[in-house]
């Protein structure tokens, strides 16, 4: 899913002359990804951003974005089309589900001109305007009537805007893996929700020097159980390439290789719950090469089913089994009060 509009937002985020949406495009034109894949998305109207994003906080940050600033914060830079350009991230989500649901496509890939999950009810920051993901886990239980709907971010950086807007509901399934503390300090595995509602906010705050053998570890022994235990009815994938080795924006370490079986095992567990109901959403990641490549991998994997080649990286024995086992041990004390496991 994109629209030429998410590119108004793109010399924002220019890294030694390298934007984010422009790479990525030009590796999937590349790689013959392009033309024949593309759905044109639309604006998503401000009703349904105002489902999950306050008022007046909307009528502010498009406010800041026309007012000629060049920052919310410091690492979220705008412009006068800033604005426009979030709301056309969470149009192609909202485009997408319609699609899915409506049997007109299996799944879909969103393409954003920025993250979203820092994206709270009225906050901003870390280079998130609005929640796509929020907005669209929403929109299926407020449009479609669904009562589970499962959110999957596996972005290096704790979704804080996220956890913040479905703390209180039961009715999503927030399911967080991340660098911890990171650059929010937020993501602890106390964090599960509050009153009627505890066990269906999840955070898997992971060491520096965690990758592929952990993250799948712990989606297979913690976090596929408790999906099958929920039954979700349309799956939500958060991720981003600030998870590989070498991006500056954690200190998490998997390969490309790593990425690919982490999202092969998210497309059998939607195949397997919900029915293949599955929309992925682009979270982080330094703008460049390697950003570039790992989309498009992804985006062979996940609309083509096509066998990706694929950096596997060097098996880095920072973090030894037998302290994940520990570790695994002590997160399944936590969560055993909410899940069987």
């Amino acid at each position: 899913m994109f629209n030429p509009g998410l590119l108004d937002h793109d010399p924002r985020t220019a890294v030694n002359g390298v934007a984010r949406l422009q790479a990525i495009i030009d590796e999937l034109v590349l790689e013959g990804l392009w033309a024949d894949f593309v759905h044109e998305s639309d604006i998503a109207p401000m009703k349904r951003l105002r489902d999950v994003h306050g008022q007046d906080f909307l009528n502010d940050l498009h406010r800041r974005c026309v007012s000629g600033l060049e920052h919310l914060d410091g690492e979220t830079p705008i412009n006068a089309k800033s604005f426009e350009a979030s709301r056309y991230g969470a149009g192609g989500v909202l485009d997408a589900i319609d699609l899915v649901m409506n049997g007109e496509i299996e799944r879909a890939v969103c393409l954003t001109a920025m993250p979203g999950h820092f994206a709270g009810v009225a906050r901003f920051g870390q280079g998130c305007m609005i929640n796509p993901s929020a907005v669209g886990a929403h929109y299926l239980t407020k449009k479609y009537g669904m009562q589970r709907v499962a959110i999957i971010d596996v972005d290096a950086l704790h979704g804080l805007g996220t956890q913040e807007i479905f703390w209180k509901r039961k009715d999503v399934l927030s399911i967080s893996l991340h660098e911890y503390p990171g650059i929010s300090g937020t993501g602890h595995y106390s964090e599960i929700g509050e009153h009627s509602s505890l066990g269906f906010n999840l955070n898997f705050p992971f060491p520096s020097g965690y990758g592929d053998r952990e993250y799948m570890a712990c989606l297979k022994e913690l976090v596929f159980p408790i999906l099958h235990q929920f039954k979700p009815e349309f799956i939500l994938y958060l991720w981003g390439t600030n998870v590989l080795a070498g991006d500056p924006g954690s200190h998490v370490i998997m390969s490309e290789g790593g990425m690919a079986d982490v999202t092969r095992a998210i497309l059998s567990l939607a195949k397997a719950e919900c029915g293949g109901r599955i929309v992925s959403i682009l979270e982080g990641g330094s703008p460049g090469k390697a950003m570039a490549r790992a989309v498009a991998q992804h985006v062979m994997l996940f609309l083509k089913n096509r066998e990706v080649s694929v950096d596997k990286g060097i098996k880095a024995e920072l973090i030894s089994y037998s302290d994940w086992y520990i570790y695994s041990k002590h997160l399944k004390a936590q969560l055993k009060m909410y899940w069987r496991i």
